[in-house]
């Protein structure tokens, strides 16, 4: 299928294509005339004229292929939406012969121009006629006809890359308590010793730093434990994504270092670096009491 423009891109003969993503199955790369900032078009290599006409393998790769493409338009220009179009025929406003997926990012009064119209297209009786039709066609279809999952060697791996991140999450949230005591132990101390309510007050800042760093270690092994669920129970998600907001949902794809509420109450958290406030408060009220 040499004389297909999209063909030509994928046999990579095209020098001026402008490609932001290849793999042996896929190629993303930026159209002639982009509609808005970003817009992207993945392809497969393999030729089909129509989305009908592509074997269930290769369906499957375009899409993990437009998911992953998705999660990185998301991260690079943060747009305000997303239209994901595919189209099969003149009707449907397809112009080359190879199918195609757009990938739009969205923000309010820019140039991409979408409308549905105001009036259903069927009355509800009609709509009962056209989905029975369209149930009967789907009966019988093997479940093997949907759209495959990674293979279990991916998963596994891809979940061991999570749990990697866990484990030092963890290792970080108990280097911190190790730090601190040492600390907390010298700034209270001298404080005590030299009646100096400054250098507890500076203990007690120590704590507050330390309890925010832990906090925030569990917050994002929280995070990445919900990712983990999330690919140990088959969802869909990008191949090998490390970003656990797609666990979730969520209107913002970064994650949120701030750490929440329950993360402050957890018993990591409240109950050790409490003790250690109070006794500092208390220290700065003992030796300004006592001056």
């Amino acid at each position: 299928m040499r004389q297909c423009t999209f063909c030509m891109i994928a046999l990579g003969e095209d020098p001026d294509a402008i490609i932001v993503y290849e793999d042996e199955e896929t190629v993303a790369f930026v159209p002639l005339q982009p509609a808005t900032r970003g817009h992207t078009l993945v392809i497969p290599k393999t030729h089909a004229s129509r989305l009908w006409d592509l074997g269930g393998e290769d369906a499957a790769t375009v899409m993990r292929t437009v998911l992953a493409v998705a999660d990185s338009l998301q991260r690079a220009l943060q747009p305000e939406g997303l239209n994901v179009i595919q189209s099969n025929g003149a009707a449907a406003t397809q112009t080359i012969e190879h199918v195609h997926v757009h990938l739009v990012p969205r923000w309010r009064r820019d140039r991409m121009v979408l409308r549905w119209p105001k009036k259903a297209a069927e009355s509800p009786e009609q709509q009962r006629i056209t989905a029975a039709a369209i149930r009967v066609k789907l009966e019988g279809r093997s479940s093997a006809a949907s759209l495959p999952v990674n293979s279990p060697e991916d998963r596994r791996q891809h979940l061991g890359f999570i749990q990697g991140v866990i484990s030092r999450m963890a290792s970080a949230s108990a280097s911190a308590k190790t730090w601190l005591l040492p600390i907390v132990t010298a700034a209270y101390g001298f404080a005590f010793v030299e009646h100096s309510w400054p250098i507890a007050a500076l203990g007690i800042a120590a704590v507050a730093v330390f309890a925010l760093l832990d906090a925030n270690y569990l917050k994002q092994e929280r995070s990445f434990r919900a990712l983990y669920d999330h690919v140990a129970g088959g969802g869909p998600i990008p191949p090998f994504s490390m970003n656990p907001t797609v666990a979730g949902p969520t209107d913002n794809s970064r994650v949120n270092y701030w750490p929440d509420l329950q993360d402050w109450k957890s018993w990591a958290i409240a109950p050790f670096y409490s003790p250690f406030l109070l006794a500092g408060g208390a220290l700065v009220t003992y030796i300004v009491g006592s001056s």
